[in-house]
């Protein structure tokens, strides 16, 4: 009987990372059936804008974490209005080409190549010396991006993107107060400052694991007790994972995994060791779900076009985990510490914490010490999640050192894990007087 279980549950996976693959393959398909004429006229009105922004400009200065992504999304861009006739429709979705201006410095060592000159070169028509791929990632972005682009200019959708974000991050606060989560509630909009809210909207790029994680929370939130009573959650953080590599370009997409893993705790949590268990199912099929959906694009790709993807994407893995050197060297795991944590060493950050800080202990010095501990196993599943990031630093040591400016996102999800072990320690606590919350 456990056999045969196991065997359903195999399949049932193999069957959603299919038909996941097959359907964002056939949705980027239909979007790059959309005229493109307009999306380039559209995106050559906001060139000037841009264009100021080709050095990755950051939207407070002395503040690179507040970075507005152009140098990613200009690479987004100009695959959302690429047009050739020398590749079918298939090879374009799979392999994602586009012109590169190449005009390397006398004398210098840096290749001369920007994605905001090769945008601007390929919408005027200048000459381009080279066509390039970038199969290794889905692009799935592209499914909303072309048809915004059809509509509007990327100055609108900025516009767009601020009221959007501030919408969802309403939405999810007011979700999780109708299902009476307020600590979760306060607890996520401490976190915000910490994904760096304030600049976010700016970028397309660091835009998407954002979109990623207050959808998947919404959903989990109207689907908790269906989700709950057949079984489902494993196969929804799958499912999330397989959404997150789909629309993301590797950025900071840990926080799609640890953000539901505590709201999955606050409704479900049980004994520690129980709650251990589910923490680590629950990861694995995340895992399984990004990872799985990954590999299937470059399946993809291989099988239908006779390409080298699963090559080139096996020898970018090898180079970007761990300490490889391939892109940069690196000065080890205690180095990529230091930059992911150097963003928040400001006193913005400090006056969030000192305000956290007295009122937690203002709710301590009106509890029993004794509950406290009562409470203390129930905590240490929050406290457990809250290392993920430094787990995922260690892991990819290269890509988190080089792109600190935005995988230090990742470190809001520790911010949340914290609080919400802090407000698990202060639960159902008696004190003498009413009890303090925050």
């Amino acid at each position: 009987m456990k056999k045969k279980r196991v065997t359903k549950l195999i399949v049932n996976h193999i069957i959603l990372l299919t038909a996941g693959a097959l359907s964002g393959l056939i949705a980027l398909l239909l979007v790059h059936l959309l005229p493109v004429s307009p999306m380039q006229s559209h995106v050559y009105w906001s060139l000037e804008m841009i264009e100021k922004e080709f050095s990755d400009e950051v939207l407070i200065d002395g503040y690179r974490s507040t970075l507005t992504g152009n140098f990613t999304d200009c690479l987004m861009l100009e695959h959302a209005v690429y047009s050739s006739k020398e590749h079918t429709l298939l090879e374009q979705v799979l392999h994602m080409y586009r012109r590169e201006s190449y005009n390397p410095p006398e004398g210098g060592d840096e290749d001369g190549w920007q994605p905001g000159n090769s945008l601007k070169d390929y919408l005027i028509g200048a000459p381009q010396s080279r066509e390039v791929s970038y199969s290794r990632y889905w692009h799935g972005y592209l499914v909303l991006l072309k048809p915004l682009l059809l509509l509007t200019s990327f100055n609108t959708i900025r516009l767009f993107q601020s009221a959007v974000q501030l919408i969802l991050a309403g939405w999810v606060v007011m979700a999780l107060c109708q299902r009476k989560a307020y600590p979760l509630a306060k607890a996520f909009l401490l976190s915000l400052p910490f994904l760096f809210f304030v600049s976010t909207y700016a970028s397309l790029s660091l835009s998407i694991c954002f979109y990623v994680l207050t959808a998947a929370i919404l959903v989990q939130l109207k689907m908790d007790r269906l989700l709950s009573r057949r079984g489902w959650y494993g196969l929804f953080f799958l499912m999330v994972g397989m959404a997150t590599v789909y629309f993301d370009f590797l950025t900071y997409p840990l926080v799609t995994l640890v953000y539901p893993l505590e709201i999955y705790l606050h409704f479900h949590g049980s004994t520690f060791k129980k709650d251990i268990i589910g923490i680590i199912k629950k990861s694995v099929e995340w895992s399984i779900g990004y990872v799985g959906m990954w590999a299937a694009k470059w399946i993809l790709a291989d099988c239908l076009t006779g390409s080298t993807c699963i090559q080139d994407a096996v020898e970018t893995i090898f180079i970007r985990t761990g300490s490889a050197q391939g892109y940069s060297k690196i000065g080890g795991f205690f180095s990529v510490l230091a930059k992911n944590f150097q963003p928040f060493l400001n006193w913005c950050y400090i006056l969030i914490a000192i305000l956290f800080a007295v009122l937690f202990f203002a709710g301590m010095s009106k509890t029993f010490f004794r509950k406290i501990k009562s409470n203390l196993p129930g905590a240490a599943s929050y406290f457990l999640l809250a290392s993920y990031p430094f787990v995922w630093f260690f892991l990819t040591q290269n890509h988190s050192e080089q792109h600190w400016q935005y995988t230090c996102r990742i470190l809001a999800a520790s911010v949340f894990a914290v609080i919400s072990g802090c407000c698990v320690l202060l639960r159902n606590i008696p004190s003498r007087e009413a009890p303090v919350s925050f």
